[in-house]
């Protein structure tokens, strides 16, 4: 995927991306194809292939771009989270950008948010404490498979509306609470 800062290969990208965004809200993701996504985007397949390798490349950059305000919360605070404002705040924002999670879930493309999730998760680890945990990043792993297992489960069964609820359970997953007497 382009990474540059060609003003129009970045215009370029974002035309593909809202191209993308679009043709999602008409049809299922793995409907769309490259020849439809370049003429919504009204760009060359070339220019596509130039800066994307695939279809999921672009909903990833897009994921990107709302992870990358969502890692700009966490710098404002500067402070440990505990799971709970953890779960709370990644559900919370994962809800205000229901219509595209759910779609990339029904399009079984919920392996890209999960990888993004860890992604940023592990940045903020690195981020907001100042000596490094041992093995963080299966605890981050375990971390994003719950919340994305959970939230696929929630959308599948028509119930992720309510953040609360569902980071509340995770959160009693996770802490062991939830399967005590």
């Amino acid at each position: 995927m382009y990474r540059g800062n060609n003003p129009t290969a970045l215009q370029s990208q974002k035309m593909i991306v809202e191209a993308l965004l679009e043709l999602m809200d008409e049809k299922e993701f793995s409907k769309i194809n490259i020849k439809e996504l370049c003429e919504k985007a009204m760009v060359s397949r070339q220019t596509f292939y130039t800066l994307f390798g695939s279809k999921e490349e672009v909903i990833g950059l897009h994921l990107d771009t709302l992870f990358d305000a969502y890692i700009k919360r966490y710098f404002a605070c500067k402070k440990d989270f505990t799971v709970k404002e953890l779960c709370d705040d990644t559900i919370s924002y994962l809800i205000e950008n229901k219509i595209l999670i759910q779609a990339m879930v029904k399009s079984n493309l919920d392996y890209v948010v999960k990888e993004k999730i860890e992604t940023y998760l592990l940045n903020l680890d690195n981020l907001l404490w100042d000596t490094k945990r041992e093995k963080s990043e299966y605890a981050i792993a375990f971390l994003t498979g719950a919340i994305m297992s959970v939230i696929s489960l929630a959308i599948k069964n028509d119930e992720f509306d309510d953040g609360t609820q569902i980071s509340h359970l995770i959160e009693e997953i996770i802490t062991g609470k939830y399967f005590q007497s």
